[in-house]
């Protein structure tokens, strides 16, 4: 799910939502916090758009039975930080029991995964949507900032995730060699696509290399777990020998 929100009190003005199945809620949502230009320029919406929309307790209480038309209530997914406090600042100001129950209800149960694709992509840094959404759909165009386009959007980086397939080179500016797998089942040291050799674990690789020939001097054999790390993501080369590692 995804939200769009005013700036001053970052109040919600508008929800959308994609279930697994496909299903989609989308509403505008009325503030009385003004809807300043640099949120109409990011988002599309008008100060009309807001004066129009039906109001928080309205919406809310439409998506309380909207969800429950699946006869359990649902975990919700979102991407970023932000979210989550949208959320409680209009739990804050509910005016109906409906409406915070909902309301408090999304605020525990929604799960950023943001934290999860830098895990998934060893990074240091929360990726934009917009880029994740390039990288898996290479004809995708601008982010428009909409909320049920955005829900969308990260229904569908977070299905691309799951499915586990990832460059090497990935965002490599953002790469932190402390994200990378601690154990590992596999590590293979290749030379362009042919295995050259298969190590049981990282600490066998860096055995292996430190009992090669060396000519370049103790440095470069400091640290070899991590040169080894950062060649398997960036897709460089240690000791002569590209590497993976599963």
């Amino acid at each position: 799910m995804d939200f769009e929100a005013s700036e001053a009190r970052q109040q919600i003005i508008s929800i959308g939502c994609v279930t697994e199945s496909g299903r989609e809620f989308y509403s505008l949502v009325y503030t009385d916090d003004p809807i300043t230009f640099r949120i109409e320029e990011i988002t599309g919406i008008s100060q009309e758009d807001v004066d129009n929309a039906p109001n928080s307790s309205e919406v809310f209480e439409r998506f309380y039975d909207w969800c429950n038309e699946d006869k359990e209530m649902p975990e919700f997914v979102c991407y970023g930080s932000s979210d989550p406090e949208f959320v409680y600042n209009n739990y804050l100001e509910a005016t109906t029991l409906k409406e915070a129950a909902m309301l408090s209800y999304m605020y525990v149960n929604l799960y950023d995964c943001s934290e999860e694709m830098k895990e998934h992509f060893y990074v240091n840094k929360t990726i934009s949507l917009e880029k994740l959404g390039q990288y898996y759909d290479h004809d995708m165009g601008a982010q428009t900032h909409n909320a049920l386009d955005d829900a969308r959007l990260l229904k569908m980086v977070s299905e691309k995730m799951k499915e586990g397939k990832k460059e090497n080179n990935v965002f490599n500016e953002y790469f932190d060699t402390r994200r990378m797998p601690s154990e590992v089942k596999k590590v293979l040291a290749m030379h362009g696509d042919v295995i050259h050799r298969e190590f049981n674990s990282m600490a066998e690789a860096v055995a292996w290399v430190k009992n090669q020939p060396n000519d370049k001097g103790p440095s470069y054999l400091k640290d070899a777990d991590e040169k080894i790390k950062k060649a398997a993501q960036s897709g460089g080369k240690y000791f002569n020998c590209n590497w993976r590692i599963l």
